[in-house]
């Protein structure tokens, strides 16, 4: 079976707090698919990403990426082959330069040098930033700094990759080029967003999140098309 699955099964996850953010969620996703999480503020779409890159671990049922349990023990495996963008470049970009932030996780990874700069001009070249790699964060705009984020996932070479909210703030020519960026990554990606018209260039498949639970699977122009559940999940 291929190393690029996530299979959540029968997973809930209560914070400290109390709240419960998930609630028996059960589906699987293949290599290769790309899958938009739907559903209202506070529904478990950024729970359901910091579960699969073992940044919380299930408080029932289990996560399950490539063959390996979600849990302490394995958490270190699993974020080498999950790559996550949080929804806020600025929580990733913390390095003198471009540069600097885009070899971090390679050089975490004990890599030679070499191979970390083979890495890092790929993956800066891949966003358009390569020309920029001696600035700073501080420096770019708020579509360079997204794609800066996107570039320090992409050089350590997840086989999974996660985006909350990745179109947040763009504008329309920074969103048309992470479109089309993401486009050319070729593993399973899990895509949390309010963009519909990003999901459906995106994704083949759609989850609806509503109140912690699964309200709907399927292809995703089939659930955009279905006006009874989306206006049941605020959607609409």
């Amino acid at each position: 079976m291929s190393h690029h699955f996530v299979r959540y099964n029968a997973v809930g996850y209560r914070y400290n707090d109390g709240t419960e953010a998930l609630r028996n969620v059960s589906f699987e996703i293949t290599h290769g698919e790309r899958v938009a999480l739907l559903g209202l503020n506070g529904s478990g779409k950024s729970t359901l990403l910091l579960l699969t890159d073992a940044l919380l671990y299930p408080t029932s049922g289990e996560v399950n990426v490539g063959g390996i349990p979600v849990g302490k023990k394995t958490a270190e495996s699993i974020r080498r082959s999950v790559g996550f963008v949080f929804q806020n470049p600025d929580d990733m970009l913390f390095m003198p330069t471009i540069y600097d932030d885009v070899a971090f996780g390679p050089r975490n990874m004990k890599l030679p040098e070499e191979e970390v700069g083979r890495r890092v001009e790929e993956a800066l070249t891949a966003v358009g930033l390569y020309a920029l790699r001696d600035k700073a964060s501080y420096q770019l705009s708020g579509g360079q700094r997204r794609s800066a984020a996107i570039a320090s996932v992409l050089s350590m070479g997840p086989d999974i990759l996660l985006l909350d909210e990745p179109s947040a703030n763009l504008d329309a020519r920074a969103r048309r080029k992470l479109i089309d960026l993401l486009k050319g990554f070729h593993h399973t990606i899990i895509l949390a967003t309010h963009d519909f018209e990003m999901a459906r260039e995106l994704c083949g498949r759609a989850v609806i999140l509503s109140g912690g639970e699964v309200a709907a699977d399927g292809k995703t122009e089939e659930i955009f098309a279905d006006k009874i559940i989306l206006e049941k999940t605020g959607l609409l």
